[in-house]
């Protein structure tokens, strides 16, 4: 199972389970792209069913990181 989950600010947004590996990536790179609606910090977490987990994170001021 692969689960997205969106955080705005530090809170829970919104989380999807995918039994589609392909699809669970492609919204992950496709949607996860900016800091959305949040005020300042935007966190994207896609977790895989080995247990590694991609993060992106965004803030207002432009700066992006993930790993």
């Amino acid at each position: 199972m692969y689960k997205l989950d969106t955080y705005y600010d530090g809170n829970l947004e919104l989380s999807v389970k995918y039994s589609d590996g392909l699809q669970a990536f492609t919204d992950y790179l496709m949607k996860c792209v900016d800091v959305g609606t949040a005020k300042e910090l935007a966190t994207y977490n896609l977790t895989v069913p080995n247990g590694k987990m991609y993060t992106k994170n965004f803030n207002r001021n432009g700066f992006v990181s993930g790993k």
